[in-house]
């Protein structure tokens, strides 16, 4: 979650903003080489230009342009932000088009749409070439060699562009870090030392016993001098958006700062769900005539299709979605996993519903129903929960809230069809239970867009 609310990044994002805003008035100073001669007329020729900023801001958000992962130069970032340019630039035609009282005079116009390319262009450019080459910011050290420190180093080799170098691990010889590219560079009596040598500024703590190893008072004397010092938990948890099940302790989820939901988040969730869900509805009202009548065209059997999920606190409702297979397609397998890709089942409208995520819409009627919020871990089938229950821990903890037709971890991992990519969603799904808020669904809303539009997604 921090990842996207990293304050660089905000203040970023302002200064654009900001700068294209102003290529309003710098425009009119192009067109006529004079300023407006009033404050009224500066602030006209702002806010038209605010309008175009903020569409170049939404098109750079929905074509991942500020994506953590793909922030470095190269064929595919400028492929990413020329796409993100021609989106903005129809977005910008087409509001003027249709609201034609907010126009500027066609000379203006032009200028501010070079004016805002330009920059743009230039602008992530630099910043992607800067990130690229800069230093790393942090110098991290792993005390311990835990299966989550090493997950969590592991991590951080593998997204280069977070910034941190990892030192190495501060642990005994004969512990395994094997299959990543960093080592034991030694062991606790040497911390000190290694400290001073190597320039480390961060420390993450994930001993297997920290009982009989933990150096408490060289960490505090560290932390005194503004060394920052987590455990491997809490640093996992914060740069990849979600909470490692492996060796959690149910005493870290009873007095971890976490997972206390009050009523009044619950009732902002719900007011949020309605609210959305009445908007999507009207907006959509058009596509659902025509999945309807395409589905009855189609194929044979019922245009919505109703199944059996598992809602808050273990009860069962009844899942509306657009019918996507044939009739009966489990009458002689039973209950399985749904597969991507050439699933025999699919009719050829369901594939595109599903491919579109439009068979998802009826959901609608769940949500406005009560049994499902617009944001939520989505919701599984009885049999899969008893299944998943047994040999998955914290499984059950899912279901503290209302399922939802999107989620934390549809918009961070897609689809999951078997136990282990089902172990990675929960992680998604306890990270978005521990820090509920209507922030974080505002957000979830904003990339579930990005995700329709330009990802494949679940």
């Amino acid at each position: 979650m921090w990842r996207y609310f990293a304050l660089r990044r905000i203040g970023t994002i302002l200064f654009e903003t900001l700068f294209l805003a102003c290529c309003g008035p710098i425009s009119y100073f192009l067109r006529y080489a004079d300023f407006p001669h009033d404050i009224g007329g500066f602030f006209y020729y702002f806010s038209r230009s605010l309008l175009v900023a903020v569409a170049f801001q939404i098109s750079l958000h929905i074509n991942d342009v500020y994506s953590f992962q793909r922030h470095r130069f190269s064929a595919r970032f400028l492929w990413l932000l020329l796409r993100a340019v021609v989106f903005a630039v129809l977005a910008v035609f087409a509001v003027f088009y249709v609201f034609p009282w907010m126009t500027v005079g066609r000379g203006i116009f032009a200028w501010n749409l070079i004016l805002v390319t330009s920059f743009v262009f230039l602008w992530h450019t630099a910043l992607s070439i800067y990130k690229r080459r800069r230093p790393p910011e942090i110098n991290l050290l792993a005390l311990g060699a835990s299966g989550l420190a090493i997950a969590t180093v592991k991590e951080i080799l593998d997204h280069p562009d977070m910034g941190i170098r990892v030192v190495g691990f501060v642990a005994d010889y004969d512990e395994d870090v094997s299959g990543i590219d960093a080592e034991i560079i030694g062991n606790y009596d040497d911390l000190k030392n290694i400290v001073y040598n190597h320039d480390v500024n961060h420390i993450i703590v994930g001993l297997s016993d920290s009982r009989k190893k933990l150096p408490i008072d060289e960490l505090l004397n560290f932390k005194t001098k503004g060394m920052l010092i987590e455990t491997v938990e809490d640093f996992y948890e914060r740069v990849t958006g979600k909470i490692p099940i492996e060796n959690l302790r149910p005493s870290w989820l009873v007095f971890n700062s976490g997972f206390n939901i009050s009523k009044d988040v619950f009732l902002q969730k719900r007011i949020f769900s309605i609210l959305l869900s009445i908007v999507l509805l009207i907006l959509t009202s058009p596509i659902l005539l025509l999945t309807i009548v395409a589905i009855k065209l189609d194929s044979k059997g019922p245009v919505f299709y109703k199944q059996k999920r598992v809602g808050r606190n273990g009860m069962v409702f009844k899942l509306v979605k657009f019918r996507s297979m044939r009739q009966d397609a489990e009458k002689e397998t039973g209950p399985v996993w749904s597969t991507q890709g050439n699933d025999t089942r699919v009719t050829r409208v369901g594939r595109f519903l599903r491919r579109t995520r439009i068979d998802e819409l009826p959901q609608i009627y769940n949500i406005l129903r009560g049994d499902m919020d617009m944001i939520g871990p989505r919701p599984e089938r009885p049999f899969f929960v008893e299944q998943l229950s047994k040999e998955i821990p914290y499984y059950p903890l899912r279901h503290v809230v209302k399922p939802g037709v999107t989620g934390w971890a549809q918009v961070n991992y897609g689809y999951a069809n078997q136990l282990e990519q089902t172990v990675e969603k929960l992680q998604y799904d306890l990270f978005y239970i521990k820090n509920l808020s209507l922030a974080l669904d505002i957000m979830i809303i904003f990339e579930t867009i990005k995700t329709v539009l330009v990802r494949k997604g679940s």
